[in-house]
């Protein structure tokens, strides 16, 4: 009786056990550069490469193969105070709670533990970002090049109610101890003035670029929108640690997590790239034009039903050369008409070539039943990338045709 009563006291202390103790892999999917699909879970990270099971295979898979490892979908906006802090390495969280100490920037990342980093590794803080409006507006502000730095303050107006924006540049300082003020010297003064943090609406930070920044090898992407520029990763008990290249560490459980994403200089759009030469045709006294990232009308590329968020739009005859310099190996996109422009009906040709040497030609019609074409490409060792898009009669206008996710990757 006493080795039984022993027995199920092991047996069930250790079942416990079991069922508290964090996962040691993670469910994922990889998708790599040659354009595998896997599903497995990741084991590992060492300093270059990730452990990654397939089955009851695991397989070594070098970051340089790698194009990104997709978690859990992302969740709508965050609820309750979110605050946007932009490190000078190009992270952007979505802070839950965020305080200056003196020189020390405290933030916290969902109910994860507090994490504390130099406040000259941060670039600018919204302190309320929960507006979409406001979000778009302070984009479009801090993109602007400044030799100062910038207090924010929101202040209402008189006749419509609304908050105004008003921007005072000067110098900041170090903030109080207890993170209730910091200093901040305008143009001219004799001296600071401590201003409330509380009465901030956002802080810029004038700063130059960090020497000491570590290398990046992938932006792991959270669940609640936050970009985190990860120089080193480790996977332990059912979390991913992450040294950022401005050198802040954070800890994610494996639920916050979305993608990692590894495609930076393996993968790049074209609407993010610029074309070394551009050939525009006039037709009608309305010049041939070509959209990065929207439709010619300025909407979103949308073909077969389907939204693209990168790609371009061309108008016949437009023609696109890119300077590869042979460092990419595929190109790639999906050609067909955008559902939301119009035109007359007939042919666009897509002509695509590699150092003057014919790689693809395509004719698509209105009244095909296909609307979506796939294009993939052999580039390797190409310098000079042109691309065509023309109609097959002399009348070109109202002919056009959508590049959505057109790409290359090494």
């Amino acid at each position: 009786m006493g080795f039984l009563r022993t027995f199920l006291f092991v047996f069930l202390g250790m079942g416990l056990i079991l069922l508290v103790q964090p996962c040691s892999v993670l469910g994922a999917g990889l998708r790599t550069l040659k354009g595998a699909n896997l599903q497995g879970k990741v084991v590992s990270f060492s300093a270059n490469e990730l452990l990654f099971a397939v089955g009851s295979e695991n397989k070594k898979v070098p970051f340089e193969e790698i194009l990104q490892i997709d978690f859990e979908p992302q969740s709508a906006f965050p609820q309750g105070p979110i605050s946007l802090v932009e490190f000078t390495d190009g992270s952007l969280l979505h802070c839950s709670k965020v305080e200056i100490l003196g020189q020390t920037l405290r933030f916290t990342l969902g109910q994860a533990p507090a994490v504390e980093t130099p406040l000259v590794k941060v670039s600018w803080i919204l302190f309320d970002g929960r507006n979409a409006k406001d979000r778009a507006t302070w984009a479009e502000r801090v993109s602007k090049k400044r030799k100062r730095d910038v207090l924010a303050v929101q202040i209402k107006d008189a006749d419509t109610g609304e908050g105004v924006l008003n921007l005072l540049e000067g110098t900041l300082g170090e903030a109080s101890a207890d993170g209730k003020t910091i200093d901040f010297s305008t143009i001219g003064a004799a001296k600071p003035i401590a201003v409330p943090l509380a009465n901030l609406h956002a802080l810029i930070f004038q700063r130059a670029i960090d020497p000491a920044a570590l290398p990046v090898i992938c932006k792991v992407i959270d669940t609640g929108k936050s970009e985190i520029q990860a120089a080193r990763l480790d996977w332990q008990q059912g979390q991913l640690q992450v040294i950022a290249a401005s050198g802040f560490a954070v800890t994610l459980p494996a639920s916050a997590l979305h993608r990692l994403d590894f495609s930076r200089g393996k993968l790049v759009f074209l609407s993010d790239m610029e074309p070394f030469k551009v050939t525009l045709s006039s037709d009608q006294d309305r010049i041939s034009i070509f959209k990065k990232d929207m439709n010619l009308d300025g909407g979103p590329l949308r073909i077969n039903g389907v939204v693209f968020a990168k790609g371009l739009a061309l108008l016949a005859t437009t023609e696109l050369e890119y300077d590869l310099k042979g460092e990419y190996r595929e190109f790639s996109a999906i050609a067909g008409f955008d559902d939301q422009v119009g035109g007359i009906d007939g042919t666009v040709v897509l002509e695509i070539e590699g150092d003057g040497k014919g790689l693809a030609k395509m004719e698509i019609s209105r009244s095909d039943k296909k609307k979506d074409h796939p294009v993939r490409l052999n580039i390797k060792d190409v310098q000079k990338l042109r691309i065509v898009v023309r109609s097959s009669v002399a009348l070109e206008f109202g002919r056009h045709l959508n590049l959505a996710d057109a790409q290359v990757g090494k």
